[in-house]
């Protein structure tokens, strides 16, 4: 489904960040809920973590970010501190022999998996987190997204009172993501990563599909100015049906036909 480029992309997801499952399709579904986290069950495989300087194997199927490690489950007062700090990642909890692991994910894809890894990291609680991977493929893997957009670049938005003015544009990252291709969609390389490009007549219900409405282009304006984390090689489709150079500003085509980024905004 989408991707957060949420940039996480979140996500590249969000933002229901695992699908609802029945127990008997996937062994990874959501079993019980405790101290506000959703637990998966003990047959759920999670693999092995990737310690040290480890390469991960490269017969791997899927790859978990775990956020830390308990004696049973987490307490309520982690889970929303990671709510607070890491808004929008698919968190959950699988307990076995009486030990408790945070997860987040799963990904099917390393560099996504890099992506959250990276993300996860520079929260402070979360500092030690790493990388898991599995050799069995997932019946059906969680429906997620990558991290919030961050302010990564220098803003050049329209100051109204210094760092306020930053502070806001930083918290309307959160709010903003690009799908992650589907099967069978146009997509390109760009970053290490895969990025999706559609017509149009797509982009509006997409972005729907994500709980989201296609952005404008002033929006698309503030994001870029605002992070690196953007794909640039390709315009975007905004509000209007205009296809607007994310770097300038300017619009660039109109010919609905043409396969472009999207970028999406919550609501």
């Amino acid at each position: 489904m989408g991707r957060w480029r949420g940039l996480v992309v979140t996500l590249m997801a969000t933002w229901g960040m695992i699908s609802s499952v029945n127990a008997a399709q996937t062994p990874c579904a959501i079993i019980d809920n405790q101290q506000g986290w959703p637990i998966i069950g003990e047959k759920c495989d999670i693999g092995n973590g990737l310690w040290g300087d480890q390469s991960p194997d490269p017969q791997s199927s899927a790859f978990w970010v775990q956020c830390g490690a308990t004696n049973g489950v987490p307490s309520r007062q982690f889970h929303q501190t990671l709510r607070q700090g890491l808004p929008d990642l698919p968190f959950q909890v699988q307990v076995r022999e009486g030990r408790g692991r945070c997860l987040i994910g799963p990904y099917q894809a390393l560099d996504v998996a890099n992506v959250v890894l990276k993300r996860v990291r520079m929260f402070g609680p979360t500092r030690q987190a790493v990388l898991r991977q599995t050799r069995q493929p997932l019946s059906q893997p969680a429906v997620i997204r990558l991290p919030p957009l961050v302010e990564t670049k220098a803003s050049t938005l329209p100051e109204t009172s210094g760092k306020a003015a930053q502070s806001e544009a930083a918290f309307n990252l959160s709010h903003f993501g690009l799908p992650e291709p589907e099967q069978g969609e146009k997509q390109y390389t760009e970053k290490g990563m895969s990025w999706g490009r559609l017509p149009y007549a797509k982009a509006e219900p997409r972005c729907q599909q994500e709980g989201m409405v296609l952005a404008s282009k002033q929006d698309l304006t503030q994001v870029a100015q605002a992070t690196d984390q953007l794909p640039m090689r390709l315009p975007y489709w905004v509000q209007g049906a205009q296809g607007v150079d994310a770097n300038t500003g300017t619009v660039v085509t109109r010919n609905q036909v043409a396969a472009l980024n999207v970028l999406c905004k919550k609501g």
